[in-house]
């Protein structure tokens, strides 16, 4: 303050979150009452965050003008929390011997400064089994190969930040070259035979194969019909029928008559025509 003035009251320190967020946070206030005072120590402030800061003087409802704007950064520490959504997965057919991990940031309010690395354990019944691996912030999936057939893995991700590494993510067991694809537990090592089952039975290539089914044995069935019904038709074709009445007026289905067997010089003979008698009406 270049010349105190009989009429400031109090001083308002105005500072907002200027990184970490899409946009400049809200204005928050902390006010020092004491005209005399010339600092004061803002708290509860977020690790590793860059704040804007002015101050302002007052007397009662009266504001003066800001101050220039100052930057500071506050100190930066590991990360607290761990990656989130980390998921493990095989890749390439039954034998192949690599996984694909995935993950996302920890939580902002977490992340205390600004993640610079992802660090990625793969953790093998012996340590002669690990197998660890470095990777950007920017990344958020790595492929792992050179794993061994038959070795538990526990997979583990952790940020880190200038300050050093933050929480590691729970553990994800993982078993490769086992029957019903890769056994992947996601953090619980009890899961039965009947959960596993399930989890394929819900995967789309189980759906679409089973449909796919369904359609081959209704094609199968419909052209069997088709087939039965044709031959039906043309035997019927074949069938000859004669009939015979009776006095009473009824038509009985007789015996199949064949073709009368014909002469070199059947052209000649005469045709015998039977004549049937009927009785008067």
């Amino acid at each position: 303050v270049d010349r105190q003035s009989q009429f400031i009251q109090g001083y308002r320190v105005l500072y907002r979150q200027t990184s970490g967020l899409p946009s400049p946070g809200p204005w928050q206030t902390q006010d020092v009452k004491v005209p005399s005072e010339r600092s004061v120590i803002l708290s509860s402030l977020k690790k590793g965050i860059v704040y804007e800061i002015k101050v302002r003087p007052y007397f009662n409802e009266f504001q003066g003008m800001d101050s220039e704007s100052k930057t500071a950064r506050t100190t930066e520490e590991a990360p607290s929390a761990p990656p989130q959504q980390v998921t493990v997965l095989t890749v390439g057919n039954q034998n192949s011997t690599s996984i694909s991990i995935s993950w996302d940031p920890p939580p902002p309010d977490h992340q205390n400064g600004i993640i610079q690395e992802y660090k990625i354990w793969c953790l093998g019944n012996e340590t002669r089994f690990h197998v660890n691996k470095t990777v950007d912030a920017a990344i958020r999936s790595v492929v792992v190969g050179g794993l061994q057939v038959g070795v538990v893995y526990n997979v583990e991700v952790a940020a880190s930040t200038s300050a050093g590494v933050g929480v590691k993510s729970e553990p994800q067991p993982i078993i490769i070259g086992k029957e019903f694809r890769d056994v992947i537990i996601h953090g619980n090592r009890n899961n039965s035979i009947t959960e596993q089952i399930t989890d394929v039975v819900k995967q789309p290539a189980f759906i679409a194969g089973i449909g796919g089914a369904c359609w081959v044995i209704l094609m199968g069935f419909s052209i069997w019909l088709y087939w039965r019904r044709k031959k039906r038709k043309g035997l019927s074709n074949y069938a000859v029928q004669s009939f015979t009445f009776t006095p009473a007026g009824t038509v009985h289905l007789s015996r199949l008559l064949a073709p009368p067997k014909l002469s070199a010089d059947s052209s000649s003979c005469p045709i015998l025509v039977s004549m049937l008698r009927l009785p008067n009406v």
